[in-house]
């Protein structure tokens, strides 16, 4: 049994490739869904769980943002203390782990390679591709011009980067956190070609 975590840049392909090995391997994925269970551990909404996932966007849980902390008092209806970085950390990990626990998974994000750092039995890949690539390829598919594509994949990976920040005090793009940095760019976003240099490292 083996769990693998998948960190990934705005746009590169990186949600596809992971979707695509979890089925090669007949593993299970494991991405957003993880909202529903998180919010039953917090006993909270899924609106609620999806704002605090998103925590760089939204002062991240600092809660310095009123107009934030207003929205998520309306939504949840939970007082301040319900939005604890130590609860929300503790839930994840626990989550996180328990999947782990029961192998033969594929990890989208959550700090997973953090989480499973001492994890003989987790594999840890980033997903990577040059700016003006993924800049065009998110253009693309929200029929954008490439300006504000690029602008997203800024504002996309600067969320993903603070999470990782706040959450784990570590820095989201260090490459000794992963077995293999993949440049999906490099290989013209062919599924195929990824998935060989992937399950070639495992």
């Amino acid at each position: 049994m083996a769990t693998i975590t998948i960190s990934k840049e705005f746009a590169s392909g990186g949600r596809q490739l992971a979707q695509r090995l979890a089925e090669e391997l007949g593993y299970r994925l494991v991405g957003r869904e993880v909202l529903a269970e998180l919010a039953k551990k917090l006993d909270m909404s899924e609106g609620e769980a999806e704002l605090l996932h998103r925590g760089q966007e939204n002062a991240l849980f600092k809660l310095v943002d009123e107009i934030f902390l207003h929205t998520v008092r309306r939504i949840a209806q939970k007082p301040e203390a319900a939005l604890d970085d130590d609860r929300y950390v503790a839930a994840v990990t626990d989550l996180v782990k328990g999947v782990a626990a029961q192998g033969d998974a594929v990890i989208v994000g959550w700090g997973g390679q953090y989480i499973l750092a001492d994890d003989p039995g987790a594999h840890h890949f980033r997903v990577v591709a040059p700016l003006a690539q993924r800049a065009e390829r998110c253009g693309r598919r929200a029929n954008l011009p490439t300006e504000q594509g690029e602008a997203e994949c800024h504002r996309q990976d600067g969320i993903s980067s603070g999470y990782v920040k706040h959450f784990f005090k570590k820095s989201w793009d260090e490459a000794t956190t992963y077995k293999l940095v993949l440049n999906n760019g490099a290989l013209e976003f062919n599924v195929e070609k990824a998935l060989s240099v992937i399950k070639a490292a495992l």
